[in-house]
């Protein structure tokens, strides 16, 4: 039979060992638990170092938002400039 992997849980405001397998428990003594307890390394060498604050998503959409409409207006008057352009054209072409 395999073994399971151990894990801690609460049962009826104790703390015991569980194996996620087959649902075998067994008390958790001083020993076990603090084998169990998780350390968390903060070094200065695992920060990372940025030279501008990021602006938040909805000022950035804004922004994206802006350069749209922008684009759009842009094309509106090249395009109505062309066919201004395309019809005087047109009428000289009538008169001669």
């Amino acid at each position: 039979m395999d073994g399971g992997v151990m894990v801690p849980v609460k049962k009826d405001g104790k703390e015991v060992l569980k194996c996620k397998k087959c649902g075998y428990e067994e008390p958790l003594d001083k020993k076990s638990k603090k084998a169990y307890q998780i350390k968390e390394n903060k070094s200065k060498s695992n920060k990372v170092l940025t030279t501008s604050i990021v602006s938040e998503n909805e000022g950035r959409r804004r922004e994206d938002d802006e350069w749209e409409q922008e684009r759009e207006e842009y094309y509106k008057e090249i395009g109505l400039d062309l066919l201004r352009d395309e019809l005087e054209g047109s009428e000289e072409h009538e008169e001669e």
